[in-house]
């Protein structure tokens, strides 16, 4: 899959970025890094996604660690007792699963 992706990116215009190490690419009207690109692909490729479905998105630095307390809190409020929350023992990190791309978006060189 990797390999198609990468020469569909490959016919795509491209351009220098401010970073010599990564190149922009250009898609349906935006520059992407290539690796972002690449799980984007896959992800408008492979990606069924289902009614019961949230999807959690901020910026760094805007509260993050809050949002997810604040949602895991509101999708598990008849799970538990306030005494036995697991919010009270993890970080809300721990408590909400979320899927790691199969394509890391910065390569290494």
């Amino acid at each position: 899959m990797r390999k198609k992706y990468k020469e569909m990116i490959s016919t795509l215009p491209k351009r220098m970025p401010h970073h010599p190490l990564y190149d922009f690419y250009q898609y349906e009207g935006f520059w992407y890094y290539s690796g972002y690109l690449e799980a984007a692909l896959c992800m408008q490729q492979s990606f069924n996604p289902q009614p019961s479905d949230i999807f959690l998105c901020s910026a760094p630095k805007t509260g993050t660690t809050w949002l997810k307390a604040l949602t895991f809190s509101i999708i598990t409020r008849h799970d538990d007792d306030f005494a036995n929350n697991p919010l009270l023992t993890k970080v809300p990190h721990d408590c909400n699963p979320f899927w790691k791309l199969i394509f890391s978006p910065i390569q290494k060189f």
